[in-house]
């Protein structure tokens, strides 16, 4: 939709300074200087304070999900978890040179920067170890991650306090901008009625709004909307409003999203994707991932053994897209045992090959030995039957653009089911990819 075309403040104020003289000038003056102070507060809050905040949280995470890697290592004892750590080590000191170079006004308390460099000099040096064996995790940064973890809580408390003082400071300003420019209009009112009203009206109801969305995105309410269409001052102090509340959603949807136990993007962003790529009109293939007999495995073994096979499959999958060298793919986690990955479709058999290659390698580990040499485990049906269930596998079902008249998310999915459908009635690891002419 185009924006309305009005005059913009800058105008009428021009304007009813030819009707108004002395008293719409003054008027004048002290309207456009309270907005372009409020313009410039919020760009500070968007660009400057959100965003310190931002970073701030996000390397609170690091260090809390580094301190998870390494209490989680002390019970599970697992070679690939070296290399979660190693890069959540890596981003956490990607994250810190981004909130080094924040303004001053935003920078870190003295305190907290010695002791942020202090944990990073010593950082740096547990990557530089090349003698590090697997599963050796050191602990030494524990202590000083503690600290600094204070730090960060105290640094992320007082942001959030003076990011709540300056918005609270922006609806009094602007309250007090619009009674005083209200007050000072009202003496030319006799000269120029008709500019003196299109001024109040539009200082009355741009600043009535800012207020109502300033508080309402103070409370989290990030989907709140405002007019955007004005071609004005208030139009891009709206746009800016409605840019940060994007913003703000767009975090918490990611963070809602992310399955809790692989951190993999969830359903909302594999389904963002897919779209996507089928509106850009980028061929692609969707691989599903479904672990077989996996029930009868969590049965036997219990959950936590079930959660070490669906962490099994996302490290195989991700190293096997990291040797095969793919660029612009997507692994997702849609939930239990199942996973999701886009890729370009020249290599989806060679990875669907690959990962079952792995997988029918590394599964058996996860079982006794005595199930491993009788190749079942060993249950109960429904009727409290004796059955033998098979030991883990694969069946992958892969589907492409190329394939599709019409590719959807709907479309992609259901021939998707078809397939693994086929694939479990068969023994084994299997796949199947979706060769049949556009239909």
């Amino acid at each position: 939709m185009a924006r309305t075309t009005l005059l913009t403040v800058i105008q009428k104020i021009a304007l009813g300074y030819l009707l108004t003289a002395c008293f719409g000038l003054v008027a004048t003056i002290y309207a456009l200087s309270s907005l372009g102070s409020q313009t410039t507060q919020s760009n500070e809050l968007i660009n400057g304070d959100y965003r310190a905040l931002m970073l701030a949280t996000t390397l609170r995470q690091d260090l809390m999900a580094l301190d998870r890697l390494e209490k989680a290592e002390d019970i599970i004892t697992d070679a690939s978890l070296d290399s979660v750590h190693l890069r959540r080590r890596e981003d956490f000191l990607a994250h810190w040179q981004e909130i080094k170079v924040l303004p001053l006004n935003q920078s870190l308390p003295q305190q907290m920067y010695e002791a942020g460099e202090n944990y990073v000099e010593n950082l740096k040096k547990k990557l530089l170890n090349t003698n590090k064996t697997a599963g050796d995790i050191d602990r030494t940064l524990a202590p000083q991650r503690t600290k600094l973890l204070k730090q960060f809580d105290l640094f992320m408390k007082s942001r959030e306090e003076i990011i709540n003082g300056r918005l609270a400071d922006l609806t009094s300003g602007s309250t007090r901008a619009y009674r005083i420019t209200l007050v000072l209009t009202l003496f030319g009112i006799g000269l120029g009625v008709p500019v003196a009203l299109s001024v109040i009206i539009t200082i009355h109801r741009s600043t009535r709004d800012l207020i109502n969305a300033t508080n309402r995105i103070s409370k989290g309410d990030y989907d709140y909307r405002i007019d955007t269409h004005r071609n004005d001052e208030f139009g891009e102090l709206a746009r800016a409003f409605v840019s940060m509340g994007s913003q703000l959603q767009e975090l918490e949807k990611i963070r809602l999203d992310a399955n809790p136990l692989t951190h993999l993007p969830g359903n909302m962003a594999i389904d963002h994707e897919v779209s996507h790529r089928i509106e850009s009109n980028i061929p692609f293939a969707h691989s599903y991932i479904d672990i077989d007999n996996f029930k009868s495995f969590n049965d036997r073994y219990g959950y936590q053994e079930g959660d070490k096979a669906i962490a099994l499959v996302r490290d195989i999958l991700k190293e096997t897209l990291s040797k095969i060298g793919s660029s612009g793919h997507l692994l997702g986690h849609i939930g239990g045992d199942d996973y999701v990955v886009l890729t370009s479709p020249e290599i989806a058999e060679e990875l669907a090959q690959r990962v079952i290659s792995a997988f029918d390698e590394q599964t058996p580990l996860l079982y006794s030995i005595e199930d491993r040499e009788a190749g079942f485990v060993s249950g109960k049906d429904r009727r409290d039957n004796d059955v033998q269930h098979p030991l883990m596998t694969l069946s992958i079902s892969i589907v492409t653009t190329d394939s599709l008249s019409q590719p959807s998310p709907a479309a992609i999915s259901r021939e998707c089911a078809k397939i693994k459908h086929h694939l479990k009635k068969l023994p084994g690891s299997n796949y199947l990819i979706d060769r049949r002419e556009q239909r």
